[in-house]
């Protein structure tokens, strides 16, 4: 009798796992690994978006800069392409109304010229958008000569 239940204990023992246990572990391995693919495809998207960005906001700084230390600021609204998918816009105009409410109060004739400089950075993110990057400033200069 102990003999029949010491065999049935050590019969029990090594039957393993049924094939259901299986088929639910591999289930719940399976949610796993695809919610990890799916957690690092993100992070790819995001980081190459970043890239792209981070990349925009260096040309746009560079073209300020070069704006900026223009001897001789003038008007001027031109764009043009970096040649690798990223294309600019600078406009540099008067910025009249930042002095005629000024010069209209005291009736002073301004020996100063503000120039408002704006410049973007565009590049394609998908068909039908576009990103786009914007710095604006003002400048200072001497009036025109007349």
């Amino acid at each position: 009798m102990i003999r029949s239940s010491l065999r049935r204990a050590a019969h029990a023992c090594a039957r393993g796992f049924t094939l259901i246990e299986v088929a639910i572990a591999m289930a719940i391995v399976g949610v796993g690994v695809v919610t990890v693919l799916e957690i690092f495809n993100a992070a790819l998207r995001t980081e190459h978006g970043a890239g792209v960005r981070a990349r925009a906001v260096i040309r746009a700084r560079d073209l300020l800069e070069r704006t900026m230390t223009m001897p001789d600021p003038i008007p001027l609204n031109e764009s043009g392409d970096f040649g690798d998918g990223y294309r600019w816009e600078r406009k540099v105009r008067e910025a009249t109304d930042m002095l005629e409410g000024n010069s209209r109060d005291l009736d002073v004739k301004s020996e100063v010229t503000i120039f408002e400089i704006e410049v973007s950075v565009l590049w394609p993110q998908r068909q039908d958008r576009e990103g786009v990057y914007t710095l604006r400033t003002l400048r200072v200069a001497p009036p025109p000569q007349t």
